[in-house]
């Protein structure tokens, strides 16, 4: 389909999945980039992710100011600006070796748990140790729940049959999810304990800092070394330089107190006062 006709049936289908799923804050926010996107893909705009976020915040704040004060506004764009900010970079780390998919299926939900989490502290003062496996886990099955609930929808007027089917198989996709939480949150140290309040806020962005360093420097084995020689290349060459210095500085100490005590300058200088 041309662009234009292509943006106005996915603004169509956007605004019949909000009428569907109800105009909550995440839905909302989801809608508003989803169109904002749309419309910048119908210009031959793309690869404006951020630039669509910001736009979609002020847009929905502007319409309702309440959501400012909602944190699940706020866990929702995080984890949009999670997946903006380093879902790329995480995908693009991982060897080529790799799968795609399978990357992605790992860096989106990790990198939106990294800006996530401070923010879950301060609702529920605990560590989801299991979080990133059961994100991996549940993941391929979230799709099918999607898709095939939402196709659903019409032919529960239409063909009722056929509805009933998809509505099944959708139900055994959202059980597997359900499934996977439990199983989560059954195993062993599944929630620690955190600190409350800002000092559990500020430790957990420091643990988030820390895992992306981490992945970073596992799946970047050569940069790692590569830095670290680098590093300790800088810190021979300052040690080196210090060195000079303190040696320069006990030389000129050394002379001074050598003229001070009547050195060979003090005593040329005296003959040739006599003289």
């Amino acid at each position: 389909m041309p662009r234009a006709p292509a943006a106005a049936v996915a603004l169509a289908g956007l605004a019949l999945f909000v009428i569907l799923v109800g105009p909550d804050a995440s839905v909302l926010r989801a809608a508003l980039m989803g169109a904002i996107g749309v419309a910048s893909l119908a210009g031959g705009r793309s690869g404006r992710g951020l630039s669509f976020l910001c736009m979609a915040v002020i847009g929905l704040l502007l319409s309702d100011p309440a959501l400012g004060t909602s944190f699940g506004f706020l866990l929702s764009v995080l984890a949009t600006l999670g997946i903006i900010l380093l879902g790329r970079p995480i995908i693009d780390w991982i060897p080529v070796l790799v799968p795609r998919w399978l990357a992605a299926t790992v860096a989106v939900p990790l990198s939106a748990q990294l800006l996530c989490g401070p923010v879950i502290v301060l609702l529920q003062p605990q560590f989801a140790t299991y979080a990133l496996l059961a994100n991996v886990l549940a993941s391929p099955l979230v799709a099918p729940v999607t898709l095939l609930g939402t196709a659903a929808v019409p032919l529960v007027a239409l063909m009722p049959w056929a509805a009933t089917v998809l509505i099944a198989v959708a139900g055994a996709f959202s059980s597997g999810v359900a499934a996977t939480a439990r199983f989560a949150a059954q195993l062993p140290g599944s929630a620690l304990p955190w600190p409350e309040g800002v000092p559990g806020l500020l430790s957990m962005l420091l643990l988030s800092v820390l895992t992306f360093a981490l992945v970073w420097a596992a799946a970047r084995p050569r940069h790692l070394i590569r830095r670290i020689q680098e590093a300790h290349t800088g810190t021979e060459s300052v040690i080196e330089l210090l060195e000079t210095r303190i040696h320069r500085g006990r030389n000129a100490g050394s002379l001074e107190r050598g003229r001070g005590h009547g050195g060979p300058d003090s005593r040329t200088k005296t003959s040739g006062s006599d003289s």
